[in-house]
């Protein structure tokens, strides 16, 4: 039996972007390839579409992987077809090869894209997702999109961790005596990911993209302590002594503390933010500078900013925490601003001409909606332009 060689056609750059429709030359000249050999038109457009969905699917693999994947299946379930070898005049034997293998090609790629397609990538544009690693004392890592609703996540010293029926983290102290204060875990989101938690104390916390919490096993009797990167949203349990004082619960950044006794607020962290910020929604808390000696104490509808100072100004909190409630919400936003925000959830890179950075924008868009929809009404404005290629978004005017 002989090998059915594809790769000549796979790798050839002029047809894939004939196929793609990147470049006039090569468009044209397969086009007047057509007008010469009409009668090959149905197997030159089988072919294309297969390359066409190679080309989409490279955002992770690239082209000669899936051409060695194809070869797989072939071989795999296609062994009673005798193929034959495309020799050096490719082009005008394609018609032969296509009519053998063109049905049988495309479907077994499609096929086998479904079957081992990674269950975690995200494809480009699509909306973020539940997932998150968790680091556990041991330093071993576990992939919670790997784990069912309702099942163990883990057992160490005394507690149990579970991913509950609505899909969030849970620690049950099945062994109270046996739990180690100081045994910490950690879990984290990528870009495009989000997760929630309920720490061990009753505690939730809902982490965006590409952020981090730390947090113990066990909490002290006394205070509780976390630690985060990125932006978290927090709703503290209240929890007192046996004496009938409240047990305070801190949050620290890499430039601020934040003292809790029973709130809800939210924390914006990020590197690559102008300040972090510190939103409080219900209760009271205190930020507190590490760099300088300052604090203020936050209403509800109030926010801290910390840079090199601190200060305090009021909110509309709609906008603030949209991200809990599956929203964008911009009113008066800037460009840079909104496009930090679309970067992480979408897991793309931004290009910005700093000209632009600071054109303000007004809108809403579910954060379920592709990429596209955040294109289009930012294009709709008529104050920009965007074009997605592969993973980079690239704003011109």
């Amino acid at each position: 039996m002989k090998e059915l060689n594809l790769q000549a056609l796979l790798l050839d750059e002029s047809f894939v972007n004939y196929c793609k429709g990147t470049n006039k030359e090569d468009i044209e000249k397969w086009e007047k390839w057509l007008q010469k050999y009409p009668e090959h038109k149905a197997s030159i457009t089988e072919l294309q579409e297969t390359i066409v969905a190679m080309g989409h699917y490279a955002g992770e693999l690239s082209v000669q992987t899936n051409y060695e994947r194809l070869q797989s299946q072939i071989k795999k379930r296609a062994n009673q077809h005798s193929f034959i070898e495309i020799g050096t005049a490719v082009w005008l034997k394609i018609a032969a090869l296509l009519v053998v293998v063109g049905a049988i090609s495309l479907f077994l790629f499609k096929q086998q894209l479904a079957e081992e397609q990674p269950k975690n990538v995200q494809h480009i544009g699509a909306p973020g997702k539940d997932d998150a690693l968790l680091t556990l004392k041991d330093g071993s890592v576990v992939s919670l999109a790997d784990i069912k609703n309702g099942s163990i996540v883990a057992l160490q010293g005394g507690v149990e961790i579970q991913k509950n029926n609505d899909g969030e983290l849970v620690y049950k102290a099945v062994e109270k005596e046996r739990i180690a204060s100081t045994a910490m875990n950690k879990i984290a989101t990528n870009r495009g990911n989000q997760y929630q938690i309920i720490l061990p104390d009753g505690s939730k916390a809902f982490l965006n993209a590409n952020s981090t919490l730390t947090y113990p096993l066990k909490f002290s009797e006394n205070e509780r302590h976390v630690h985060m990167t990125g932006e978290v949203y927090f709703e503290i349990a209240k929890i007192e002594t046996g004496m009938g004082k409240r047990i305070p619960f801190y949050v620290e950044t890499a430039n601020q503390k934040i003292e809790v006794l029973g709130t809800h607020f939210n924390v914006n962290a990020y590197d690559d933010e102008p300040y972090t910020t510190t939103t409080l929604l219900e209760g009271s808390v205190r930020v507190s500078s590490k760099k300088r000696n300052e604090s203020v104490l936050l209403k509800p509808g109030q926010r801290a900013l910390l840079n090199e100072a601190l200060r305090v100004e009021n909110v509309d909190i709609s906008q603030e925490v949209a991200w809990i409630n599956g929203d964008f919400v911009f009113k008066g936003e800037e460009l840079v601003s909104l496009l930090r925000k679309v970067s992480r959830w979408y897991n793309v890179d931004v290009a910005c001409p700093e000209r632009l950075e600071k054109l303000k924008f007004d809108g809403m868009v579910s954060r379920s909606q592709p990429l596209s929809t955040i294109i289009d009404m930012l294009q709709t404005t008529g104050k920009v332009k965007l074009t997605l290629n592969g993973r980079r978004l690239i704003v011109i005017d």
